[in-house]
């Protein structure tokens, strides 16, 4: 899927249906660009694709995230792309491949790219004014479950493989309660967070895997928190393994020092999702250790490098 935050305005085309009316089209044309109502189309050097993996479903990624493609566009020197791919590692090999300029990624997809191509976080999410964010275990509030353990037998539901607050942090959050994924409990894979939330509310399984965002909406409609992570680096933008240095400047400034800088910039921000509307913070590598830790714990010590359908566990995908 591939959604282009470029294009003309309604002045910037016109369509000649009629031969009998092509010279006024012509006057039209002319008209229009000799009053720079018609932009010009941006080199190929010019447009920078911009990664997101699916985390939602199509159209909530678009809601999300076509605005902040739009506001880079406004305040760097490129027109952003924003390209919506089916599945993570498809993200990463096309970030590692030069395919994309930057991706938005989860935290665990980011270890593994930097271990696969050596890419480098520029910047992560604020949200809620926050650079962490949780992984909850989530039932319904009618569910008899009042611990982790109480999940022995029963069905659990998780989002994508190489998700951090979908399936690896509940993972670790399992285990730590004795509890071996698709030997004590079953495992189900919805692909998306809401999915997840929303068969439990279906009774489709019995407890779920989900970010914190996406927990305190399902909290309003039937769901209860039984257990969460520890503190998760949030969600960091990152940028190839070529990227030049007046690039990486170029996204500091617009991403974090122009917000705290101009009062107005904030504003519209604020108006965003509420995933990305407290805007951004620097970051480093080192700060995603922690996820590394959790993988090698949950996962082994090849967990960087193993292909994502190695850590499901056994469970049916829906």
């Amino acid at each position: 899927m591939q959604i282009s935050s470029s294009g003309f305005g309604s002045g910037g085309r016109v369509s000649c249906s009629w031969r009998g009316v092509l010279v006024a089209c012509l006057a039209l044309a002319l008209g229009a660009s000799a009053l720079g109502a018609a932009p010009e189309q941006p080199s190929g050097d010019d447009v920078r694709k911009f990664g997101v993996v699916g985390f939602y479903n199509p159209r909530l990624m678009y809601l999300k995230y076509q605005p902040l493609a739009d506001y880079l566009t406004r305040h760097t020197p490129w027109t952003w792309q924003l390209e919506i791919s089916t599945t993570y590692e498809k993200t990463v090999r096309e970030l590692c491949s030069g395919e994309l300029t930057m991706a938005y990624l989860g935290p665990f997809t980011y270890v593994r790219a930097h271990a696969a191509c050596g890419v480098e976080p520029v910047a992560r999410l604020n949200t809620a004014g926050k650079a962490t964010y949780l992984s909850y275990v989530m039932v319904r509030e009618d569910s008899p479950i009042k611990t982790l353990a109480d999940l022995r037998g029963r069905r659990f539901g998780f989002g994508a493989e190489l998700s951090a607050s979908s399936h690896l942090f509940p993972r670790g959050l399992l285990a730590t309660s004795g509890l071996d994924a698709g030997t004590d409990f079953t495992c189900v894979y919805f692909d998306h967070h809401e999915r997840a939330a929303r068969a439990v509310l279906l009774r489709e399984v019995d407890a779920c895997g989900v970010r914190d965002i996406i927990g305190e909406r399902f909290s309003a409609r039937g769901l209860r928190l039984l257990a969460e992570s520890q503190p998760i680096p949030n969600f960091p933008f990152v940028l190839g393994p070529d990227a030049s240095d007046p690039l990486r400047e170029a996204l500091l400034e617009a991403l974090v020092d122009l917000p705290r800088r101009e009062g107005e910039v904030a504003l519209e921000m604020a108006d965003w999702d509420a995933e990305l509307a407290q805007g951004f913070v620097r970051t480093s590598d080192a700060e995603f250790d922690s996820v590394r830790a959790e993988a090698r714990r949950v996962y082994g010590p090849e967990a960087l490098t193993l292909p994502g359908s190695a850590f499901r566990c056994g469970g049916a995908r829906r």
